[in-house]
């Protein structure tokens, strides 16, 4: 599949999602029962996967072709939670800079969550989520974006638009930059089961601390509190992001040095010469079906968006 039905397929991901928005909302107007998180989850991953495999079965190819699972090694998939912990300061800073103008997604629907057996939000955040997300940005968009050997374009307009389908600011941010690191991953292994391992564990941790920290939590920010006392927002917001900022250097720089010697275990260091020495331009890979998508997105968001 080349790269000009991959931004197609984008287009029509954009439309599910959105219309599913819009039927869930009429759902409700004429008196329909609230659907669970867990139902509301299902359905937001489908409409992002059914357009993404009818495209791939249309285009002829071998969903193996665009979708590489093959097996990693044992050390590598060892690794992938210690590259995940490393990438936490990360994406704790592009969120907690994100709050400063909208509402954290996730927070705002946290009673809802809390009020699932945290079994079921493991299963439906922690492993569906990644994998349907996994399958299709790293695998089918990514994929068929590599293949006309723009390597860095690929990297950063595949995640640009994981981040996009979220259909939110606060995401948006935090999951172009999880999107950019999980793509390293695929192409220091080749296969998209490493970014599925990394993501899976990525929102299950999320999820559990979700549940076993909300107190702890609570207390931490009332001591945190109390030690800033007097200062005014602009300060404690700064004071913070400083300090997110030096964790995210140093860390970050971890994480770079995990996937390199993934890379090694592999046997795809190759992927950083090429990575080094690639200078094809990655703006050649926007088509108008993408920027029609990318547009609607955006107003959405605006549109939709919670102002702190």
């Amino acid at each position: 599949m080349d790269y000009r039905r991959a931004n197609r397929t984008y287009l029509y991901m954009t439309f599910a999602t959105i219309g599913l928005v819009l039927v869930i909302s009429l759902w409700y107007l004429v008196g329909g029962p609230a659907l669970s998180i867990l139902m509301n989850n299902v359905f937001s991953e489908l409409v992002v996967l059914i357009p993404a495999l009818a495209a791939v079965l249309y285009s002829g190819e071998k969903l193996s072709t665009l979708i590489p699972l093959h097996k990693i090694k044992l050390s590598s998939a060892l690794l992938i939670p210690v590259y995940v912990i490393a990438l936490f300061p990360l994406v704790s800073l592009v969120n907690y800079i994100s709050m400063l103008f909208v509402e954290n997604t996730v927070t705002s629907i946290a009673d809802q969550l809390l009020g699932m057996p945290m079994w079921i939000m493991i299963l439906s955040i922690g492993i569906l989520g990644p994998f349907v997300e996994e399958i299709v940005f790293r695998g089918v968009i990514l994929q068929s974006y590599q293949r006309t050997g723009r390597i860095i374009g690929s990297i950063i307009l595949s995640s640009l638009m994981f981040g996009m389908i979220h259909m939110n600011f606060n995401q948006f941010g935090y999951g172009t930059v999880m999107g950019i690191m999980l793509a390293l991953l695929v192409e220091a292994t080749g296969s998209v089961l490493a970014s599925f391992i990394a993501h899976a564990f990525f929102n299950t941790l999320e999820v559990v601390m979700m549940y076993a920290n909300k107190d702890v939590l609570e207390d931490a920010s009332t001591i945190a509190e109390s030690y800033l006392e007097g200062m005014s927002d602009f300060w404690v917001d700064a004071i913070y992001i400083a300090y997110l900022l030096v964790m995210a250097v140093i860390f970050t720089t971890i994480a770079l040095f995990i996937v390199k010697k993934i890379a090694k275990i592999e046997q795809r260091l190759e992927f950083y010469t090429n990575l080094k020495h690639s200078r094809r331009q990655g703006f050649k890979l926007i088509t108008l079906p993408l920027v029609i998508a990318m547009m609607i997105s955006v107003v959405y968001m605006v549109y939709t968006i919670r102002l702190v």
